[in-house]
């Protein structure tokens, strides 16, 4: 690849440290997102064979980072095109420019920008949204906890009410998942130490590592690209986000998924949990009035079926031992095995999956889960299929 030159400093840097730094620049008929663009470079790979197994992290001077997933493809490494296109347009990137990327352990590089006479560009281009807040209009809320307008009653979201929390509406970038300094300020939070260890918990149980940062005075938590590029989260979507504490310290965020288009029509749904007045006079499915039942909107992933701590609360329900054996009721008179499951406190039936591929079940269909008692024990599920 041809190389335009850097300024004086910038060759000696370069000559040093061969296996730590690499530029990219562009030759005639390539355009940034080019193809070739993304390639991760040979040398590179064979001086650092650990760091990129997944993924990089680039971070700029002014402290704005981008996580890029990685793909193999004919003995070559690239960072995913969408990721990289996302880079390249929140830079403003243009034909003449020049990128400096300088190894900082695992998978994190340095990334600087120079322009065509050699000036480095030390700040985000004009277009470029840097970390910000969230939003600090509020509306009161019992206990004088924070509330935000555009989610109806966000508290009903949590596992435990008293946890402190916030809304995060996503935008374009979502490499990091920021707490604003309101936020901080009206729960006291601490956090640990820049780089140190947190965790994500998943509305499915699962939980992924995230680390501690502080970006601009900001702090953050890395590896919130990881919770949206499992989910499938896009631009728009909102989650409520509810911090778990070890005294003041925050050593988790757990993570509960709401609709967008629900919120702002007031039907308050997530991915985890099931919302009641979606479908009319839900009754008229149940085998027997008098059981409870709960709502079921399928998503994306249907591994296990979770049951939300307010239906359990509403009907004071009890469950079987951890991996005990229940039963899916189905409607045409078979049954299939699941068993009783906790994840982090949330209860849900794995077996769930088996159901949904019988039965063909895809994202948007929605079911009624009707519960079969055994000593108010839940012995099975009876399932009822709405459309």
């Amino acid at each position: 690849m041809k190389r335009k030159k850097l300024p004086e400093g910038e060759e000696i840097h370069q000559t040093q440290s061969k296996k730590s730094s690499f530029s990219k620049s562009l030759s005639p008929g390539q355009n940034w997102k080019s193809k070739s663009m993304r390639i991760i470079p040979e040398e590179i790979l064979r001086s650092n064979p650990e760091a990129f197994e997944h993924r990089v992290v680039f971070t700029a001077p002014w402290n704005n980072s981008w996580q890029l997933w990685l793909q193999g493809d004919k003995n070559c490494l690239f960072m995913i095109k969408e990721d990289w296109n996302e880079f390249v347009d929140d830079n403003l990137l243009a034909s003449d420019d020049t990128l400096h990327f300088t190894h900082q352990g695992t998978m994190y590089f340095q990334v600087r920008i120079f322009k065509k006479d050699g000036k480095e560009i030390l700040s985000a281009p004009l277009e470029v949204e840097p970390p910000h807040q969230e939003p600090t209009t509020v509306s009161a809320s019992g206990g004088g906890r924070q509330s935000f307008a555009h989610v109806e009653n966000p508290e009903r979201y949590l596992l435990n009410p008293n946890n402190p929390y916030f809304e995060k509406t996503l935008t374009k970038t979502n490499t990091a998942l920021y707490v604003s300094s309101p936020v901080v300020k009206k729960y006291e939070l601490e956090f640990g130490p820049r780089n140190s260890s947190m965790h994500f918990l998943l509305p499915d149980g699962n939980k992924l590592e995230g680390f501690n940062k502080i970006y601009s005075g900001l702090h953050a938590f890395l590896g919130w690209a990881n919770v949206c590029h499992k989910y499938n989260l896009k631009q728009g979507d909102t989650v409520v986000c509810e911090f778990e504490l070890s005294g003041r310290v925050v050593t988790a965020v757990r993570v509960h998924f709401v609709t967008a288009s629900n919120s702002a029509s007031g039907r308050q749904t997530s991915r985890g949990r099931e919302s009641f007045d979606h479908v009319e006079s839900p009754e008229r499915y149940l085998f027997n009035p008098n059981n409870p039942y709960f709502e079921k909107t399928l998503t994306k992933t249907n591994s296990v079926l979770y049951v939300s701590p307010p239906v359990i609360e509403k009907y004071g329900l009890k469950f079987g031992p951890h991996s005990s054996s229940i039963d899916f009721l189905l409607p045409d008179g078979s049954k299939m095995e699941g068993f009783t499951k906790s994840y982090s406190g949330l209860y849900g039936f794995l077996g769930w999956a088996a159901v949904c591929q019988k039965y063909n079940l895809k994202p948007g269909d929605t079911v009624v889960c009707e519960f079969e008692l055994s000593r108010g024990v839940v012995s099975a599920v009876r399932v009822h299929f709405v459309n």
